[in-house]
């Protein structure tokens, strides 16, 4: 890399191209030296805490998700573990690009994540690009991508490309100045005060580590789980979206025999655990299953459910959900002839 400092462009330093106004939503960096002073500057605005967070691709990285898998890191999220020995066909959901990206949008929502700044965009394909650009539509940030070179036709290409306009700032002050920007304020839920003092031992343990799981439904029902303190899964399997308070401040589980007209509990969610409720909840809107009676952890069996059960175990708990004798996301190799 480069430790000179470009030129600045005078009074032309941010300009819109592909339609967009100064205003929009995503915005071009260009460091054309490769300046490490631009790249320092970009991570320095990662607080995610602000709502502002600063991704940087792995270097050479070539899977479907692989931008997805860096994003859901970013936020703090792990990936499940990978086998060498286990079947392709039976790869983990982080492995496929849609849910990966739907996991990635659940939890930049839930996190109110409302500025993504996007380091080494010029080593992004076009599908990259596309695949950010979808991010931006289904959670309304702002997208900022720093292009590391001279602009040149790949740029212009990829930027009429987004779907929407983009504005060119080639000026590190002027820059710096929309890295601290915190995109759309998402105000936060009042939330109810954790009932009585934080847990020692393993239940502090699982307050620490489950909120790192990755995909939004595992995540939802091991939260879902501790918060009631059931350990029914037949009754954590009938709760409905709308059992969820809309702020996720409360969820209401049913009585028995869990059924629809069942007399409800209402539970209030710790501080913790509202983020994870609420990208479960997500989940079903970004997939296209938002009926308010719709079960809240119904797609399980369709997202690796055993490898939740795998995960809680490495925890030391038990997932309130039964074993399955097979991984109905994908059929056995039998099932295939």
């Amino acid at each position: 890399m480069s430790a000179r400092t470009p030129a600045r462009s005078g009074p032309k330093q941010a300009r819109g191209i592909a339609g967009g106004a100064a205003s929009t939503a995503v915005r071009v960096v260009i460091d054309a030296a490769d300046d490490p002073a631009w790249t320092r500057a970009a991570l320095d605005a990662h607080h995610p805490d602000s709502g502002r967070i600063t991704l940087h691709p792995t270097c050479g990285a070539s899977s479907p998700p692989a931008l997805a898998q860096d994003l859901l890191r970013t936020l703090g999220h792990q990936l499940p573990p990978r086998n060498p020995n286990t079947p392709r066909h039976r790869a983990t959901w982080a492995d496929q690009a849609t849910p990966a990206w739907t996991a990635a949008a659940c939890w930049t929502g839930a996190h109110r994540i409302g500025h993504l700044i996007v380091l080494r965009a010029h080593t992004l394909t076009l599908t990259r690009w596309e695949q950010l650009a979808a991010l931006r539509r289904q959670t309304g940030i702002h997208l900022t991508l720093v292009w590391h070179r001279p602009m040149d036709t790949a740029l212009r290409e990829r930027a009429a490309r987004l779907g929407t306009g983009c504005q060119m700032i080639n000026s590190l002050d002027t820059a710096r100045a929309r890295w601290k920007e915190k995109g759309p304020q998402r105000p936060h839920p009042a939330r109810h005060p954790d009932a009585g003092p934080r847990p020692h031992g393993s239940g502090q343990h699982l307050i620490d580590h489950v909120p790192r799981i990755g995909h939004p439904l595992h995540a939802g029902l091991l939260a879902a789980q501790l918060t009631s303190h059931s350990n029914q899964p037949e009754q954590l399997a009938a709760v409905r979206l709308k059992d969820l308070a809309p702020d996720a401040t409360a969820l209401a589980l049913p009585h028995p025999p869990y059924r629809p007209t069942s007399k409800l509990t209402w539970h209030p969610v710790p501080t913790w655990a509202g983020p994870l409720l609420t990208a479960a909840r997500a989940w079903h809107y970004l997939t296209g299953h938002p009926h308010p009676s719709h079960k809240l952890f119904q797609h399980l069996n369709f997202h690796h459910h055993n490898q939740l059960t795998d995960i809680a175990a490495a925890l030391g708990f038990t997932a309130a959900i039964t074993t399955l004798t097979g991984d109905p996301a994908w059929p056995t190799p039998t099932d295939t002839r």
